[in-house]
């Protein structure tokens, strides 16, 4: 009985350690690729320190509003009472003077509710339902192949095979190429992409995606309203606004998902996604612009969720987010 019970707590302990070593080595090899990626991306962007991706932006502050649907499907903090919000809008690239026009860069927004209380939670999210990478590793594979060779320029040779072999890379570009330029950036949608649950107080989940959707509606520009536009306009435009007191809100939508939904990744719209039922969760009001300092002190965390928002499972890119975003902050402060 003595060598039984020996036996089973030396195989429990066996197991134990393995798991460690295993959870050990995953999160030492996800940091290794976090690194690389975050390397890759500043060695794109000509080694500057700002951000390696949304260089260009401006931080502001806000209000959020729960709606009373929200609590039906999530017991949420977050969705408790009105809070104050912490947000950052930002043109993509690593390229802190990218022109504001520019239709080949994602628009972003990272905010954060409840910031400093029991409910805050947070987002980042672009200006279009899809990424252009579905894992960490593609991710890594996209990015190297546009390194510069010994002539200093990138091989198209090389750009071409990687497209070939990974067609979904394209559907972000072909979707912003598709879209008119954003006019401001509380008149575009921006989207969470991954798959969410969110959970009600009585343990009910539901699969969602978010989505911020303009109460203003979209504000878009030609092509060659684009160019005629100063180089850094969306600040001064939304500046204005806030200052007038015209619209600068996003109504948070809920977007319903269907089982088996949870197996698409970040390049894949779900079926229908357009057409599905939606919920809406609250109103996010910008209210006022913040000085940088209080968005660039720390990182948007997008791992960061109260208690009845959960976050995708098995969804490595989303998980690499957090230690790629730790190195950036890491290297520029």
């Amino acid at each position: 009985m003595i060598v039984t019970t020996l036996n089973r707590n030396f195989a429990i302990a066996a197991v134990t350690a393995a798991v460690t070593v295993a959870t050990a080595e995953l999160a030492s090899a996800q940091t290794a690729t976090a690194d690389q990626i975050v390397s890759t991306m500043r060695t794109l962007s000509g080694g500057q320190k700002a951000r390696p991706s949304g260089a260009k932006g401006q931080c502001f502050v806000g209000t959020f509003t729960p709606a009373n649907e929200a609590k039906g499907l999530s017991g949420s903090l977050a969705f408790e009472k009105p809070s104050r919000v912490v947000a950052r809008f930002s043109v993509g690239s690593g390229n802190p003077k990218v022109m504001d026009g520019n239709k080949a860069v994602n628009r972003g927004f990272s905010f954060r509710i409840d910031d400093g209380g029991k409910g805050q939670t947070e987002f980042v999210m672009v200006n279009a339902p899809i990424l252009f990478v579905k894992s960490p590793e593609q991710m890594l594979a996209f990015l190297q192949t546009r390194l510069p060779g010994p002539d200093g320029k990138p091989d198209p040779a090389k750009i071409k095979a990687f497209t070939d072999e990974n067609p979904e890379t394209t559907l972000q570009g072909k979707y912003f190429a598709s879209r008119p330029v954003p006019g401001s950036w509380v008149g575009v949608n921006f989207w969470g992409i991954h798959n969410y649950t969110l959970v009600n107080a009585g343990g009910a989940k539901q699969l969602v995606k978010f989505q911020m959707v303009p109460t203003a509606g979209e504000i878009s520009l030609t092509d060659d309203e684009a160019k005629a536009k100063p180089a850094d306009f969306l600040v001064e435009e939304l500046k204005s606004r806030v200052e007038t007191k015209a619209p600068a809100s996003f109504d948070m939508m809920a977007i319903m998902g269907r089982p088996g939904d949870e197996k698409t990744t970040a390049t894949e719209q779900w079926v229908d996604e357009d057409k599905r039922p939606r919920v809406k969760l609250g109103t996010l009001a910008i209210t006022a612009i913040e000085k940088n300092e209080t968005c660039d002190s720390s990182i948007f965390d997008p791992l960061n969720l109260a208690k009845g928002i959960d976050g995708p499972v098995n969804d490595r890119l989303f998980t690499e987010r957090q230690p790629a975003y730790a190195i950036s902050i890491g290297q520029r402060l």
